[in-house]
């Protein structure tokens, strides 16, 4: 039986795999035309299952497919370099018999000539960015010397890939590339996640509700590597029995693990990246003003390289939702045991945020998580350097210490939306939304609850709850409101942010300790 694969390439017969036939269509084009492309996308995106693909379906159509790779050769010697190249394409060509040896820029020309060699040639060359900065201007002039006079040479096709800017790396050494040439390999599209997920129900019988479908896609934007993560930690570790169907229930702790525990080595790596920028994720994560995407701006240029972000729409984007979950979790300062002045009586219950029904009663919970703020501030934090995000890390640090001890979860969801930084609670079955922002003017305080809104449809929920940090409101009528936008009732909470003369603030009836008014 196959199985969902989590490292290395995807073989047909032992996982289940996406086709991609359309992309596989394009690149057969490429090489038809003769073209010299480049494949350039982060780790454990299907550049290897994808090549593999293409290179088996062009030996159908008469190509002889050579793959090799520059791993390991960064501080190579010039001589170790061509020895280690010609190692390693006589290792894909023995049947072919060749003779001619490399041992230089001009004798790798002549192994590729005509003479040598008389069906087409299509050269992959993986890892390419391992190539030693002291060959890489004479190889390149080799590689554009053939492109120039193909009728001299049987290497048809040349595709370079590997993890970082290569485009720009061909650029710098008078490449022939035309650096448009450019094959992207995007993450899989929703329909073929539901297609992988497909291939494993038919051949266990054990189904996916469409909801959890719909979750692998939304929190992994479609990243081959966590969509087959997820996938294969559900079948194997969580819902064991193939009599049972895979459902949000299982999908919740799943989540929860690849968020705060999960060692996944494509996570790992992103978290890793990311904190060489720290001060730019932060700013990305919870910034009020999207970021204008510009390659020549280096942090933007150096975490694009390393997948952490992207573009859209014109704009620095984190597409993968679990990356950016995951780095607002790590990213988390630690508290210095902050939590013992969450309860400021021995007369306290948790119980008190439960309502008769046993649903929470998350009025009376951020009720309190106001007067705490007012009382305490941020001084758990470095405001200085986190700014926004100590907002957040103050709220999630609240709710979680109440919410564990209820039996429930809380989970950090990161809408598209710039500046929006969202908290799921799950209790006993039952999901309820908080949206938080920061307050900077009216209008984007109102876009905020119609993006709240939207989201509860899109969830199925009733209502919502919009916490909206301010330092301008002092009115306390104002610090409450319940209304109804686009048919969902949303709950806001207006914490105060105006530290500097706390004296001079008025304290609300409502926030006055042991006040539950709400």
């Amino acid at each position: 039986m196959r199985e969902f694969n989590t490292s290395g390439p995807c073989y047909p017969t032992e996982h289940y795999t996406v086709m991609r036939e359309v992309l596989i269509a394009e690149g057969k084009e490429k090489v038809r035309k003769g073209r010299y492309f480049t494949i350039f996308a982060p780790r454990q995106t299907g550049k290897t299952t994808y090549f593999q693909l293409l290179l088996a379906e062009l030996k159908t159509a008469g190509f002889i497919p050579l793959w090799i790779s520059f791993e390991g050769l960064q501080t190579a010697t010039r001589a170790e370099f061509y020895e280690a190249v010609n190692h390693r394409l006589y290792q894909v060509t023995e049947e072919l018999n060749l003779v001619q040896a490399i041992t230089n820029p001009i004798s790798l020309g002549t192994f590729f000539e005509k003479k040598h060699i008389s069906q087409p040639i299509v050269l992959v060359i993986d890892e390419f960015e391992g190539i030693p900065d002291a060959v890489l201007n004479e190889v390149m002039h080799i590689f554009r010397l053939i492109y120039h006079q193909k009728n001299l040479y049987a290497l048809h096709s040349l595709i370079l890939v590997g993890v970082s800017t290569i485009s720009e790396l061909v650029l710098s050494s008078a490449s022939p590339f035309n650096v448009a040439e450019e094959l992207p390999i995007p993450y899989f599209t929703f329909e073929e996640v539901a297609d992988l997920i497909a291939q494993y129900v038919s051949e266990t019988g054990q189904p996916f509700d469409p909801p959890v479908i719909k979750a692998i896609y939304e929190n992994t934007y479609g990243q081959p590597g966590l969509v087959c993560a997820l996938c294969q930690h559900l079948v194997t570790n969580v819902v064991t029995d193939r009599s049972h169907p895979i459902t949000m229930e299982a999908f919740y702790p799943t989540l929860q693990y690849f968020l705060t525990r999960k060692q996944d080595k494509n996570i790992v790596n992103i978290v890793q990246k990311a904190r060489q920028k720290k001060d730019f994720i932060l700013k990305l994560l919870f910034g009020n003003e999207p970021l204008e995407f510009n390659i020549d701006v280096s942090d933007i240029a150096w975490l694009y390289a390393h997948g952490v972000i992207d573009t859209q729409d014109g704009y620095v984007s984190m597409l993968v939702p679990l990356y950016a979950k995951r780095l607002v979790k790590a990213f988390a300062p630690v508290t210095n045991g902050e939590a013992r002045h969450y309860i400021t009586s021995i007369h306290d219950n948790v119980t008190q945020y439960l309502c008769p029904d046993g649903s929470l009663n998350l009025n009376a919970l951020l009720a309190t998580y106001r007067a705490y703020v007012h009382r305490r501030g941020f001084r758990a934090f470095d405001t200085e350097h986190l700014r926004e995000s100590a907002c957040h890390y103050s709220l999630d640090g609240y709710l979680n210490f109440f919410i564990q001890q209820l039996g429930g979860q809380t989970y950090v969801e990161v809408p598209s939306g710039k500046g929006r930084i969202d908290i799921l609670i799950r209790h006993q079955k039952r999901s309820y939304i908080i949206e938080t922002k920061v307050f900077y003017h009216t209008t984007y305080f109102k876009q905020g609850k119609g993006q709240l809104a939207a989201y509860l449809t899109t969830e199925g929920l009733a209502e919502g709850y919009y916490v909206v940090f301010s330092g301008m409101h002092t009115n306390a009528d104002e610090l409450y409101s319940e209304e109804t936008v686009a048919g969902k009732r949303i709950y806001t909470h207006i914490v105060l942010t105006n530290f500097e003369r706390p004296s001079e603030l008025p304290v609300p009836m409502e926030l006055k300790e042991g006040n539950m008014a709400l």
